[in-house]
């Protein structure tokens, strides 16, 4: 069960997208209930959201995207974290590394640099 959960995405330029994705946890509950209802049944955006961003990180390689997905506490909504991006984007990126769950990385590295 999350709390304040948010989808970060980023690139070697700055923060791409800060997704609040705690509405999205109960929704296979919500739509199976709808089903026995006789209701349709519609599709998780969180899906369709993971995938256009991880699409999105593949194709653009060269900017070395890097999608995580993290938990936090109720006061740090998602004002906070465009104001924290926004003054100290290394820490951010740091604190979301340690603490979050990587979705996609292709984080540019030394040893993968090639010096001509």
């Amino acid at each position: 069960m999350t709390t304040n959960a948010f989808i970060f995405s980023w690139d070697h330029l700055g923060i791409e997208s800060i997704v609040p994705i705690t509405q999205y946890e109960d929704w296979d509950k919500v739509q199976l209930m709808e089903v026995l209802k006789g209701n349709g049944q519609k599709k998780n955006p969180l899906n369709q959201l993971v995938h256009a961003l991880t699409l999105r990180a593949r194709f653009n390689s060269q900017r070395h995207y890097e999608i995580y997905a993290i938990d936090c506490d109720l006061e740090l909504d998602q004002e906070f974290w465009q104001e924290r991006w926004e003054a100290d984007p290394q820490w951010c990126a740091d604190l979301v590394r340690k603490k979050g769950h990587m979705i996609h990385s292709d984080r540019a590295n030394a040893d993968r640099i090639k010096i001509v």
